[in-house]
């Protein structure tokens, strides 16, 4: 067996910068954690061979940890996030590794070190998982700042159209104010969520299995569904579906405004008004009392 780690793996000196590594002494394992001059990345190989023979606890570790750095891998580009989470990783198997060897040279059937390696595995999979969140968030706050940008264009179309129809003509600087307002507070919803940590993303975006363009889309998506609950907010005010009593003048522009607002910050406010309002609509209409006879 070599104790080349570059020869091990296959790695070309002139093109690799060995960054750690190691080396079994008695079993064909190496691990080599490297940067590639070309692609100017953090890069994680390993290898582990046939004739080793595995502990089924080991050897799900093994499988954890790898499945683990080809996420990483295709999740993170470049960057800090994964040099470190390959450096976690790299600790993981080079972990599994040396205790193999030391079992080998001990004559051991089990290596002693398993618990505290699967809660090092469990460790760099959390900080995966937050990185992902991060990386992804950043992603769909980029797609909702150009979606708000899509939304307020589109508006200001579609408020010229509303001056060609009949006694709504004045109507249509609330309409596009009430869009914009709506994909703003969607915009304030997704902001207080990111601060307070309570913005999670579905785990398809956050990491390897979509890439930018659906996250970006998904994003551009969140301020049209807000500025559409403004809209229906607006609507249903205009046309007195909705029991609420709007202040005249100033204050009734504020209050129109506010409620867009609070129509594109919370979908389940919204959707609250959109079931009343079915509710008002599917509802009999009461029976007209009975004409009292005159004898």
């Amino acid at each position: 067996m070599t104790h080349r780690v570059e020869d091990a793996l296959g790695l070309d000196p002139g093109q690799h910068k060995l960054l750690e590594s190691y080396c079994g002494s008695r079993l064909p394992v190496a691990i080599a954690l490297y940067e590639h001059q070309q692609e100017r990345r953090v890069r994680l190989e390993f290898v582990c061979g046939p004739e080793v023979e595995l502990a089924q606890d080991v050897e799900e570790l093994l499988f954890r940890a790898y499945t683990l750095s080809r996420q990483i891998h295709l999740t993170f580009e470049s960057g800090r996030d994964r040099a470190l989470c390959l450096q976690m990783t790299y600790g993981v198997i080079a972990g599994i590794f040396r205790e193999l060897d030391r079992a080998a040279v001990t004559g051991r059937e089990s290596c002693t070190r398993m618990k505290y390696l699967e809660n090092a595995c469990k460790r760099t999979e959390a900080y995966f998982a937050r990185a992902s969140q991060r990386r992804a968030q950043l992603r769909y706050l980029g797609g909702m700042l150009g979606g708000l940008t899509v939304v307020a264009g589109v508006g200001a179309l579609l408020s010229v159209g509303l001056d060609t129809l009949p006694d709504i003509d004045d109507q249509a600087p609330m309409f596009l104010a009430s869009l914009i307002a709506g994909g703003m507070g969607a915009v304030l919803s997704v902001l207080f969520g990111m601060t307070s940590g309570k913005l999670k993303l579905h785990t398809l975006f956050a990491n390897a299995e979509s890439g930018m363009g659906p996250l970006v889309a998904a994003g551009a998506l969140r301020p049209l569904l807000g500025g559409l609950s403004g809209i229906v907010a607006y609507v249903l005010l205009q046309a007195a579906i909705v029991p609420i009593d709007v202040p005249e003048g100033a204050s009734g522009t504020n209050f129109v405004i506010a409620l867009a607002l609070v129509a594109g910050f919370s979908e389940r406010w919204a959707r609250g008004v959109l079931a009343g309002t079915e509710e008002r609509l599917s509802a009999p209409a009461p029976a007209a009392a009975p004409t009292p006879k005159i004898s």
